[in-house]
């Protein structure tokens, strides 16, 4: 059986969240990147204009939450017309217990959030020497 890996990359919309009714304006689901290194996963979240402020973390019974609203709205004031729309971003995750919660670290550049989640000591792949007898 032959699998064809070499899909084209196909650019799509911003996915607005139609079933969340309990923030005003637009809210959309950013696009995440998730990469796994040995120590840690990476999530990569795109927020265009939100800013480090408007940024909110939480980490509750085992789910992460990502909430931002847009720094400044570009079609408020003399604005007369504007193809990009404009929103909150609201996204969640279940984490494993393979997670070291206290080591969570976030930063937020260009738009870009980037989550730094540990594993912990005991999920981590480790090398077992063989000593001579």
């Amino acid at each position: 059986m032959t699998t064809n890996c070499n899909r084209e990359i196909e650019a799509r919309e911003k996915a607005e969240i139609v079933t969340e009714d309990t923030r005003p304006g637009l809210v959309f689901r950013p696009d995440v990147d998730i990469l796994e290194h040995a120590d840690a996963y990476l999530i990569l979240a795109d927020m265009p204009g939100a800013d480090v402020e408007s940024v909110d973390i939480n980490l509750e019974k085992g789910v992460l939450t990502l909430d931002a609203r847009p720094a400044n709205d570009p079609t408020e004031g003399s604005t007369r017309y504007a193809e990009y729309r404009t929103g909150g971003y609201h996204r969640e995750f279940r984490i494993s217990e393979d997670i070291d919660r206290a080591g969570v670290s976030a930063k937020m550049s260009n738009g870009v959030l980037e989550l730094r989640l540990p594993k912990s000591a005991e999920s981590r792949p480790r090398r077992i020497e063989v000593g001579a007898a």
